[in-house]
């Protein structure tokens, strides 16, 4: 059997397709798993830095799961969250969203939802008890972490405001 001859740029050209063809989708953690393409649209899974959209709006519309107006009240309420968690955190008020976002949503598969508004003004308490300036993502994954391993929404907050409260000894 004779394979046909390829010139070195008919190769290239098959390869760069086969690589444009991968990295979309996620992979199957066991053999019988579905493997589904996600969604391209970028609002609807970052809020991205070259996007004019109120973090405010887009956090509210993503905990909905639909597009709000811009005069709804859970719109401003989220703002206000915002706002206030931006005064104990390094992020900025689109990073505050989309950090959110992902923690809501880790929060929500794990069967244990949360309001977006309140996981942030609970974790600017716990940043508020550190005295200075925090990460969010990391307090956000920490909180995850205390959750997942079944722990209270008041418990995982106690136990991370006394965490981050020692933080003042060493300063």
């Amino acid at each position: 059997m004779r394979l046909p001859r390829v010139s070195k740029t008919g190769a290239a050209l098959a390869a760069c397709l086969l690589c444009a063809a991968c990295g979309k989708e996620e992979r199957a953690s066991e053999a019988n798993d579905v493997i589904e393409m996600q969604e391209e649209k970028s609002s609807e899974i970052w809020l991205r830095a070259n996007e004019h959209v109120d973090p405010a709006l887009w956090l509210a519309s993503r905990e909905a799961g639909r597009e709000h107006a811009t005069n709804d009240p859970a719109i401003e309420k989220i703002r206000e969250a915002i706002i206030t968690a931006r005064a104990h955190f390094l992020e900025s008020h689109r990073m505050l969203a989309n950090r959110t976002a992902q923690i809501g949503k880790m929060l929500a598969e794990d069967e244990r939802e949360e309001d977006y508004a309140g996981i942030l003004y609970e974790l600017a308490e716990v940043a508020k008890a550190a005295g200075q300036r925090q990460t969010y993502g990391e307090i956000c994954q920490h909180y995850f972490n205390l959750r997942h391993k079944g722990l209270t929404r008041e418990e995982a907050l106690n136990v991370l405001a006394e965490r981050y409260r020692t933080q003042k000894q060493f300063r």
